[in-house]
């Protein structure tokens, strides 16, 4: 990821009007049925979006399915839920706190900024390893993003 880091873009996007707040409840606008969830700590104003009827979880990046500091597995597409992208996370307690707060939606279908979405038993499973030992998996133990 540093080699190619000089190809990402250096400057921000102005969306301007485009962008407006959303709603104390919880609620989306013109997406009946879903919820966002704020879930910081890959980004102070991250958001995740769940429908409750069908336990579908849209993650973002509050964590990932395919690991993205591992040029393998995102060229494999290897499947496993890992923390949010170590590369641009800025803040890691807030980062576990948000994955805790997703595992305890029990969600049966998770759709994740990077990998192939996920819905089988491994799900719940790997949530939960994540969430038990976040510190250790998720967390980088040297470098510039610790």
């Amino acid at each position: 990821m540093v080699t190619v880091s000089p190809l990402y873009p250096h400057r921000g996007i102005d969306l301007g009007p485009m962008v407006i707040p959303l709603p104390a409840d919880g609620s989306i606008l013109g997406m009946e049925g879903w919820h966002y969830i704020h879930t910081p700590g890959h980004s102070p104003g991250h958001i995740s979006l769940f429908r409750a009827e069908d336990k579908v979880l849209i993650a973002g990046d509050a964590f990932i399915t395919v690991k993205q500091e591992s040029v393998f597995a995102v060229v494999t597409q290897q499947q496993a839920v890992h923390g949010p992208p170590a590369y641009f996370t800025t803040d890691w307690d807030e980062a576990e706190q948000s994955v805790r707060q997703l595992a305890l939606l029990d969600p049966k279908i998770a759709l994740t900024g990077h990998g192939a979405p996920m819905s089988d038993a491994e799900l719940p499973k790997q949530l939960a390893h994540l969430c038990k030992n976040f510190k250790e998996v998720a967390v980088p133990t040297q470098g510039k993003y610790v």
